[in-house]
């Protein structure tokens, strides 16, 4: 004789066709049920995974469990939806070994969750709390769950369609505060019944298991849950729904982002109307499309279905194999982008092949929000300010975002948690980068391109109420796509004129539209576009943005740090006595006035030969200018800290040639370090040097340039005069007072956000 087992083992909460009203809208529209696995099946994947008593638990009825209850190993269970009497909370209870007059009494009493735990205790019945943490309804408060401890000594603190962080606080309050925990699938598919379970002590039939159970005697086991276990689920059901038949058109990608978006939004929320814009239709190309992209595009149903079922199948498996084929496609499209952009052409056929990169992770993009939601939920009431993901592209080769992102994150903004996201080892949460590409017609500028399940990650992950995508790169359009995707507002920042930049480098005009257009697109969908001055502000009006939706983020400038009394010539530029220093700070590069610079300096030098020019910075112009400047100019190099407070300090006159900036970070520094300064009339300089009262501004022509130069270095108090106004007007160009504008902007876009979500629920 086989020896008896020592203990007994039951799926205490799975779901079969009899659960068949989609609680979403949007599943609904689809066509999903709640539940599409036959309660026969339900019997046999438990009692395969070797469970010694099986039930179903459907919501609100128990035509599934009487379907099997001719097996002498199953007991009749339902999971009932209960209120509190008088007020929008609700939550589930498993009730496991009643009778259909159990049943009809339970749901005739369902307004009061009391008077049912009463009822169930008094007829010795075993329940348990059902997902104690997961909001059925309105949010449970502490006052509630203290009440529901009271109820219901047995809590499910182990639920197998719910993340481990999830399941944890449920697990630890029965800890702390006493009582019994117990496990269960919570299986909607048919995929993962049996993987998680409640043990007890052997037991020779149901009503003993379930006594074992009430008595305290029991624990929980087996898998948990994650992203990728509720998105196969979802993929099952649309499996078994939907069908696997190759009968209709491709993916749109309208349509199917609709859909995604509609998921990622109402994930959590049940009930809602049916969303009128997606179909069935759409729910099976999307299906298809991920099976194709999988390697499953040839199975049949019942082939899937073994597949998901297997005793070795693993979710996170199938998992990488999505994300592998999501960063292959990648991987192709970043070359086709590339080509488009030197091309000027094939800009569609790169859009396209980017929806295709996307398609094998979309599944997953739901879960994700909908775990980051529920993750949320339990942070909140710690949560001292709102948090924000500050998502930047090139942050290590984009020297004036750095430093404005330095100051950001050592000075923090006044009301907020900011963190800053990208593929950058200078940044708070790193994402990884399926490519490391350089930047067309930049060179010596990467960017990072992170995959769709790293930036979805981060920002579910991070728990964010809000995301500023700080430049139009791949992280930034990725995280501003997203962010849509999980309804987060999204704040942009201008920070560069990318057309303009764009033009002057290809000297092609359709490259630099294209661009237009698509930075049109991209802030377009902000909720608030802070610009840094009143000229980036009307070049923001013609890409079409409305005024209302701009807001103000300037910059500031240390004036502990930028200082006149630093200055040492000898020293910092290793000048002679004698000599009158110009002094340029940037990247050389055409785009920031590099050939313009030149120009101006060598007229200038013409005039007055004691002229010199030294250069702090570096890029893709300085071997050309070494070549055109000689002797007459000093490369310093990327200066930081005091080197380069120093150097600013030590020139004579500041120089600056680009036309293209949006704000003209250098400029402010100058002023500071007591610096009289000549700039170009455009652009960022108009809205910090005030023309003729704190320095000069000219025309963007080498000769005009050259004699307002030549002007400060013959007329040397008017030039000192010039500097004194200057650094009383960056006086009030605090850095504490720049963050506090960004502070607003950050808060607008929450606010108007708020609104807009309050319009929609009052207009349904």
């Amino acid at each position: 004789m086989s020896p008896q087992p020592s203990t007994a083992r039951a799926d205490l909460h799975c779901h079969s066709t009899a659960s068949a009203i989609a609680t979403l809208g949007v599943q609904r529209a689809v066509g999903l049920p709640e539940c599409a696995t036959p309660p026969a099946e339900v019997h046999a994947l438990a009692k395969r995974r070797g469970m010694d008593f099986v039930t179903i638990t459907d919501h609100d009825t128990i035509a599934g469990c009487l379907a099997i209850a001719d097996h002498d190993d199953v007991f009749l269970s339902v999971e009932l939806t209960a209120r509190f009497r008088g007020q929008p909370q609700a939550v589930h209870v498993l009730c496991w070994g009643i009778t259909p007059e159990d049943h009809e009494w339970l749901q005739a009493h369902a307004d009061d969750v009391e008077r049912c735990a009463e009822e169930l205790h008094a007829r010795e019945i075993t329940c348990a709390l059902a997902h104690p943490f997961y909001a059925v309804a309105a949010p449970l408060t502490p006052a509630h769950r203290r009440r529901l401890a009271r109820l219901f000594p047995v809590w499910e603190t182990r639920n197998g369609a719910r993340a481990p962080e999830l399941n944890a606080p449920a697990a630890l309050y029965i800890e702390t505060c006493g009582g019994t925990g117990v496990g269960g699938s919570d299986d909607h598919a048919g995929v993962d019944i049996g993987r998680t379970w409640t043990t007890t002590p052997a037991a020779g039939c149901p009503g003993e298991f379930l006594a074992h159970v009430r008595g305290g005697l029991a624990e929980p086991g087996g898998e948990q849950g994650g992203a990728a276990k509720w998105a196969h689920a979802a993929i099952a059901i649309a499996a078994r729904t939907l069908g696997l038949a190759d009968d209709g058109p491709p993916p749109d990608p309208q349509r199917v982002m609709a859909l995604v978006q509609s998921f990622m939004v109402d994930a959590d929320t049940r009930g809602g109307d049916a969303a009128a814009d997606v179909g069935p239709q759409d729910g099976r190309a999307l299906l298809r499309a991920y099976l194709d992209a999988v390697g499953l595009g040839d199975v049949d149903l019942p082939a899937l279905l073994d597949h998901l079922q297997a005793d070795d199948f693993e979710h996170d498996t199938l998992f990488r194999r999505a994300r592998r084929e999501h960063e292959r496609r990648l991987s192709v499209t970043v070359d086709r982008v590339i080509g488009a952009a030197q091309s000027g052409t094939g800009y569609a056929e790169a859009a396209r092949s980017l929806f295709d990169a996307a398609l094998p992770t979309l599944p997953y993009a739901p879960a994700a929000a909908f775990l980051a939601r529920e993750r949320a939920k339990l942070a909140r009431p710690g949560q001292e300010h709102p948090r924000v993901a500050l998502v930047a592209d090139g942050v290590g080769g984009m020297h004036g975002v750095t430093h404005t992102l330095d100051e950001l994150r050592g000075r923090g903004v006044p009301g907020f948690d900011v963190e800053v996201v990208g593929t950058d080892p200078h940044v708070d949460r790193r994402l990884p980068a399926v490519r490391e590409v350089d930047v067309p017609f930049y060179a010596g500028l990467q960017v990072g391109v992170p995959g769709m399940p790293a930036i979805v990650g981060a920002l579910a992950d991070g728990s964010y109420d809000l995301v500023h995508v700080c430049t139009p790169g791949p992280a930034g359009i990725a995280a501003a796509v997203i962010a849509r995707l999980m309804d987060l507002p999204v704040v942009g920042s201008y920070h560069t004129e990318l057309a303009a930049y764009a033009g002057l480098r290809a000297g092609d005009p359709r490259l630099e539209a294209g661009v237009r257009a698509a930075m049109s697109a991209f802030y377009g969908r902000c909720d608030v576009v802070l610009s840094p001055s009143e000229e980036s502000d009307l070049a923001l009006r013609e890409l079409g943005i409305d005024d209302r939706r701009v807001g103000r983020w300037d910059r500031g400038v240390d004036l502990e740090r930028f200082r006149p009394q630093l200055r040492d010539p000898a020293r910092a530029l290793g000048s002679p006595a004698g000599r009158v220093n110009l002094l340029y700070a940037g990247r050389l590069t055409r785009e920031k006035g590099a050939d313009l610079l030149a120009d101006t300096f060598l007229r200038a030098r013409e005039a007055e030969p004691r002229l010199h020019l030294c250069l702090a910075g570096g890029g893709p112009e300085e071997q050309q200018l070494r070549e055109r400047l000689g002797d007459a100019a000093t490369f310093l190099g990327w200066l930081e800290g005091e080197e380069l407070a120093r150097a600013y300090a030590s020139a004579d006159v500041f120089l600056f040639a680009g036309r293209t900036d949006t704000f003209g970070q250098v400029l402010l520094e100058a002023q500071a370090s007591g610096l009289p300064v000549v700039a170009v009339d455009e652009g960022g300089p108009r809205g910090i040097v005030r023309g003729g009262a704190t320095g000069i501004l000219r025309p963007p022509e080498p000769q005009a340039l050259a004699d307002a130069v030549l002007s400060l270095v013959r007329a040397p108090r008017w030039a000192a005069a010039l500097a004194e106004r200057a650094r009383g007007d960056v006086a009030a160009r605090t850095w504490e007072a720049s963050l506090g504008r960004l502070a607003v902007g950050y808060r607008t876009a929450l606010a108007g956000h708020a609104a807009g979500a309050e319009s929609l629920e009052r207009a349904a």
